[in-house]
């Protein structure tokens, strides 16, 4: 069971530019210089950069306890997922997190995916190598020539795993090389997807705390303010996206939250989620972005981002707490077999797509008993299975 990543503050309870601590508990320096001894009280009072260090302290206490980012990507992963799916479950209003559970879940299958592959191709080499240093048999020799016959055992062992590695083998070699290049492309897609998922949640998640606790027009004041912690905080994209931008698609979303314009609200955050963080995080960077193009992307997005079922086929989002979902549940990509997910217009158009049936589903009755359902196993630690 996954503990909960709400954690309630003293703080919560006090008002804007109040005191901190309480006036005979406050610092205090007495000066004997001169002929009347001063005593200076110092009142820390609460401001807009408190309560950002107070929210971005929470979110880093989940993904990095103790100041460490969890090693393990996929253990980090499903707390990511947990705490968005937290958030939903305290507050419905908050759509666009319930939608990054599934989102973020769906990131976890890909990473456990490309775990399995890497398995599966380095089986393949081993079982190659097996078979060029495996003695042959004999089965005739005279006259000057010699015949032999490869081992049966080795071959049905190659073949073996040549079944289970989906990926091009061309690549794949053996030998003095232990990483091929398909194997070091798939490690550099497998650390991109970990990066974006972490980061995204050291951006999102305090804001969405922050409005929970302190409401839209606190937030309003505060929000140009949230840079100037940068110096204090972990943020794994520095050098690629400036920490705490005050962008207009924040002010926006959660003044659509406050107003009650909850579709409005997931749209304005679902653009700053991918225009602002991952794009130039992720997408402008031109090893992962040529990765992410065309026939690599059936290739490599299919087998390492989980968003696809199989090599051959199309990317999916499932709205449930598996990798697979019935079809009511699942938000296709394209069958375009050049679609490309680095391309921003291609992505919203998903994301958006994937946002108008996430909210359908929850105007129904039966099928959002579903949801609910799958984000709270999510919200425990479940899911990706």
């Amino acid at each position: 069971m996954t503990a909960q990543c709400i954690a309630p503050d003293d703080l919560d309870m006090k008002k804007l530019w109040d005191s901190t601590c309480e006036l005979p508990t406050c610092k205090r320096e007495t000066s004997t210089a001169g002929p009347n001894p001063k005593t200076r009280v110092e009142v820390p009072l609460l401001t807009c950069n408190c309560l950002w260090r107070r929210f971005q302290k929470e979110a880093e206490d989940w993904v990095a306890p103790g100041g460490v980012l969890i090693a393990d990507p996929q253990a980090r992963n499903r707390k990511i997922n947990a705490a968005y799916a937290q958030l939903w479950l305290a507050d419905n209003r908050f759509q666009w997190a319930g939608l990054a559970a599934f989102a973020s879940k769906q990131v976890g299958c890909g990473l456990i995916h490309a775990t399995k592959l890497q398995t599966a191709i380095a089986a393949q080499k081993a079982a190659q190598e097996k078979l060029r240093t495996a003695p042959s048999g004999t089965l005739f020799e005279g006259f000057g020539f010699k015949f032999s016959k490869t081992n049966p055992e080795v071959e049905q062992e190659l073949e073996k795993a040549r079944a289970a590695n989906p990926m091009p083998t061309e690549d794949i070699t053996f030998g003095d090389n232990p990483r091929s290049v398909v194997q070091q492309q798939l490690d550099y897609v497998y650390e991109m997807l970990a990066l974006g998922n972490t980061s995204l949640f050291l951006d999102v998640y305090p804001l969405h705390r922050f409005f929970m606790v302190r409401g839209y027009k606190e937030m309003e004041k505060c929000l140009r303010s949230r840079r100037g912690i940068e110096k204090d905080v972990m943020w794994p994209i520095a050098g690629k996206v400036q920490f705490g931008i005050d962008a207009g698609e924040i002010y926006r979303t959660f003044e659509a939250i406050d107003a009650g314009e909850i579709v409005e609200s997931v749209q304005q955050m679902a653009r700053h989620e991918q225009l602002n963080i991952l794009q130039p995080a992720m997408y402008e960077d031109t090893q992962f972005a040529t990765l992410m193009r065309g026939t690599h992307a059936g290739n490599y997005v299919s087998v390492v981002t989980g968003m696809f079922s199989g090599a051959a086929e199309e990317i999916q989002l499932t709205l449930a707490s598996q990798c697979k979902a019935p079809d009511n549940r699942q938000v296709s990509f394209s069958k375009n077999p050049i679609a490309n997910l680095a391309d921003r217009d291609q992505r919203m158009e998903f994301v958006l797509r994937a946002a108008g049936q996430f909210d359908a589903l929850l105007k129904n009755p039966a099928t959002r008993a579903q949801l609910k359902q799958s984000i709270t196993d999510i919200a425990s630690g479940g899911g990706i299975k």
